[in-house]
């Protein structure tokens, strides 16, 4: 039975010497200092062709009967047209065969050589002479390919340069399956993100069905609370948990009944004390579920006031967590300025002066003047 690709590759490793070890090294924690495929395949190309100090490179992954170009060296330009970032395979037979036999296959001068016209004009364009074509094998599967070679000059390439290629295509392949494995992670958990905020805003939804008064509310105050949130300064992680937390800050009403809930006139004090326990029911909701649990501030301290008079711990000044104060701006704001069937929405300069006059009571008044800031920006100039 033939040597596998990676025990080709060890043995080559075991040939070299301490210098070509140390570049083997260097080129290996180049690799390993991102999982980031665009920034690897760039770090692949540059190690390869500065290890073999050659002039310049290109890397190739393979999908399905075609190679997309991963990155080159010298790099090329950012408007580079995409139609010719992926070509045929069978129009690079060099390519196909490295590929097809796991091994590499080198052109000392391809000029005497029969190209296709493909590799033809490649060649011709960028003046290659020398070409070493190297196969980048993952677990002995062949997922891409380098190229390097030589500008204008013939070069011989020996034994101790396949050794080379040999044991760089091992590193190249450990780095982009790593890369791969942690693109294919950051998808699933953007996908798995993406599920759980569906999933919100269909809880969101299943409360605004309940109250009649309140249709769209949560959706329009999460947009506020979030805008108003990055003007605060919070970081883009806590803008993602002050949204979620927004979208259920009623989530506690869940348990509260209907003839409560949608109780036509005043509650009475017995009532009132069932419908502020509807904080604590959230949070008690929330808890219990593992990735809602940075978004519980809002749900839990959304009717906690600056002045200490809220519920349901009384909190004050900067005790509230920011995520609490910065909604409760946005909440009043977009309740004052809708329509509900026992009033007409109110004029935004009314709004905006009612929340002033309460800056430093019910309300932070670093967040009311973070509003009156972005409501001035949003005005078309006179």
């Amino acid at each position: 039975m033939p040597p596998s690709a990676s025990s080709r590759s060890l043995r080559a490793i075991s040939r070299m010497s301490s210098s070509e070890l140390s570049r083997l090294l260097q080129v290996s924690r180049a690799l390993a200092s991102s999982l980031e495929l665009d920034d690897v395949l760039q770090t692949a190309i540059e190690s390869a062709v500065g290890t073999l100090r050659l002039d310049t490179g290109a890397i190739y992954l393979l999908d399905g009967d075609d190679l997309v170009l991963g990155a080159t060296t010298p790099p090329l330009p950012p408007d580079f047209p995409e139609a010719l970032r992926r070509a045929p395979r069978d129009g690079h037979p060099h390519v196909a065969r490295c590929l097809a036999e796991r091994e590499l296959h080198s052109l000392e001068d391809w000029t005497p050589e029969e190209l296709s016209p493909a590799e033809r004009e490649v060649c011709e364009a960028r003046g290659l002479r020398s070409l070493l074509f190297v196969p980048v094998l993952v677990a002995d599967d062949a997922v891409g390919a380098f190229i390097v070679g030589t500008v204008g000059r013939v070069r011989a390439l020996g034994e101790g340069d396949a050794d080379l290629c040999r044991a760089l295509s091992h590193e190249i392949g450990l780095a982009l399956a790593n890369a791969r494995l942690y693109e294919s992670l950051q998808r699933s958990q953007k996908e798995l993100e993406q599920a759980y905020d569906a999933t919100i805003e269909g809880w969101s939804l299943a409360l605004e069905m309940r109250d009649d008064e309140t249709q769209g509310h949560a959706l329009r105050v999460s947009d506020l609370a979030v805008e108003l949130g990055r003007e605060m300064g919070i970081p883009p992680d806590g803008l993602v948990h002050l949204r979620r937390g927004a979208l259920l800050h009623d989530i506690g009403k869940m348990v509260v009944p209907d003839a409560i809930l949608r109780k036509p006139g005043p509650l009475t004090e017995a009532e009132w004390e069932v419908m502020r326990k509807h904080p604590e029911n959230g949070r008690d909701f929330l808890r219990k579920v593992s990735y809602l649990e940075p978004a519980l501030d809002v749900p839990y301290a959304h009717h906690e006031r600056w002045d200490g008079t809220g519920y349901p711990r009384g909190l004050s000044g900067e005790e509230i967590p920011l995520a609490a104060r910065v909604f409760a701006v946005a909440d009043a704001f977009d309740a004052l300025t809708s329509d509900r069937p026992y009033r007409p929405a109110w004029p935004e300069e009314a709004v905006l002066l009612y929340l002033g006059e309460r800056a430093g009571t019910h309300y932070d008044p670093a967040v009311v003047a973070a509003l009156l800031r972005l409501r001035q920006q949003s005005r078309p100039p006179s």
